[in-house]
């Protein structure tokens, strides 16, 4: 029985090791707009070369050969279409001692240059509703004109930019629902203000 353990364990191990290894490598996060410095390190190489760059939906950015700039055993390519929100693909080869070797990794464009930063969004967004809600229901008219343009202010900020990393149908979705609202809200109270000055 133990050794039907062991040996279950072994051939588990054997799956799991290549899907472990063949992990793709992250440069990590940039601003939208910005260039951003693509490296690679190859003590052995006598040439980099990035052979496409793929952008989050999924077109190409560069589809020839690229030659990286060398100095010493470091290699780099200044990348400045950085246009897109979302997850960028990076692809290459280079000769290490004599042989080609494939290499790739990703790196992420957000709208601040941050990731993760879902949390704090979340938190943005209640609190924008809250307000606009409580002023709104609540029947206080100053409350509900200010949370209605927070809203507007938001769901504008979301059209252009996105959540995060994440730009897209659901994110647009998102922000003219919280445009509407907001319109509403603001000029609902907006009107109620106007009739009761009258």
């Amino acid at each position: 029985m133990e050794k039907t353990r062991i040996g279950f364990l072994f051939l588990l191990l054997l799956f799991v090791i290549p899907f472990v290894s063949a992990e793709i490598q992250t440069l990590g996060t940039g601003k939208i707009g910005d260039c951003i410095t693509l490296p690679q390190v190859c003590s052995n190489c006598t040439y980099n070369n990035i052979s496409s760059i793929l952008y989050p939906d999924k077109t190409l950015v560069l589809s020839s050969e690229t030659a990286m700039t060398k100095a010493g055993t470091y290699y780099n390519y200044t990348f400045c279409n950085t246009d897109q929100v979302g997850e960028y693909i990076v692809n290459g080869h280079g000769d290490d001692d004599g042989e080609t070797v494939v290499w790739s990794y990703n790196l992420f464009v957000t709208p601040s240059g941050y990731s993760n930063i879902l949390g704090l969004f979340i938190i943005l967004i209640v609190g924008v509703y809250s307000i606009a809600l409580f002023g709104f229901f609540g029947k206080n008219v100053w409350v509900a004109i200010a949370g209605g343009l927070m809203m507007i202010t938001l769901g504008l900020f979301t059209l252009l930019n996105g959540i995060d990393v994440h730009r897209n149908f659901m994110t647009e979705s998102f922000s003219f629902f919280t445009i509407g609202l907001g319109a509403i809200f603001a000029l609902t109270a907006g009107l109620e203000l106007i009739d009761e000055n009258l």
